[in-house]
């Protein structure tokens, strides 16, 4: 990543792809459930449920839950519900204290991949970290891909009076070298639907982990996939075509009445497993 590389005039014709040419009718993207949806759910039950709904992996948000950030613990939780850890999801208020355990939980683990939520505008002391910091922590860490997750009302281009940091996604690829976790419900459905599933192909390079779910008309996002606005069936069909080979994770709201009621919550993540199955894994893509 360190010499990266992003045209945003020409991107690819959508069949070229990173994957090695021996992989390329083996690759299969995993798909893992972000701890960041059960807010105060013990970690033993998160792990529980989402091994038994079928979830590959786990995407642990080590700021939700008080527990993920013992080191000993959480290794214990992943080796009992055999459900390996492969993405460390940290805050939007990081420092070097919380970083720095993200990269304990990673040794620990085998998580390869960091997720960063975006600084809102104002938070300079987490902003400065990072700009300050980050190419350091890549140097020393070159098996872990460092990414950034864009936040809300993300774009391709700056925005004038932007409510987070990183709001530009190519400038999360160029200028801070990072990878891109992308977070698709946090786009405008014209701006995902229109100018970046036109330059997906380009994009999919950086891309470590795509964070799924919907949103509704008036703009509220992680939701249930399938139910609300987005075009997720068209997009998921030209993800799988290009040749996506890393992280889906469904990062969805789930309110607290569905987080007390174990049955009810086993429920909703079958659900969103089985729409990724029928809408993704076993979707057939004719080869020209």
């Amino acid at each position: 990543m360190a010499d990266i590389f992003f045209d945003m005039e020409e991107p690819t014709n959508g069949k070229e792809n990173k994957t090695p040419e021996k992989n390329k009718k083996d690759w299969s993207p995993k798909f893992l459930m972000s701890s960041d949806a059960f807010s105060n759910c013990g970690l033993d039950l998160i792990f529980e449920l989402t091994k038994e709904a079928g979830f590959d992996w786990l995407d642990l948000a080590i700021w939700k839950n008080f527990d993920a950030r013992n080191v000993d613990y959480v290794k214990k939780l992943s080796k009992k519900h055999e459900l390996p850890i492969k993405v460390i999801q940290v805050s939007e208020n990081i420092n070097q204290k919380e970083l720095n355990k993200a990269l304990d939980l990673c040794e620990a683990t085998g998580a390869d991949t960091i997720t960063i939520n975006a600084p809102k505008f104002f938070n300079m002391k987490s902003f400065n970290f990072l700009e300050d910091n980050l190419e350091a922590y890549k140097k020393d860490n070159k098996h872990i891909h460092f990414s950034i997750i864009n936040p809300e009302d993300s774009n391709v281009f700056a925005l004038p009076i932007p409510k987070y940091r990183f709001t530009n996604i190519v400038d999360i690829i160029k200028k801070y070298g990072c990878y891109l976790g992308l977070d698709i419900a946090n786009f405008d459905a014209d701006v995902l639907e229109n100018d970046f599933t036109r330059k997906l192909s380009s994009f999919l390079p950086y891309i470590s982990v795509l964070y799924f779910s919907d949103k509704n008309r008036v703009g509220d996002g992680h939701l249930l996939p399938g139910e609300w606005t987005l075009k997720l069936e068209s997009f998921l069909k030209k993800i799988k075509q290009i040749g996506f080979n890393r992280y889906f994770s469904s990062k969805v709201i789930i309110s607290k009445s569905d987080l007390a009621d174990s049955e009810k919550l086993a429920t909703i993540l079958k659900k969103i497993r089985n729409y990724y199955k029928e809408q993704f894994e076993d979707l057939t893509i004719d080869e020209d």
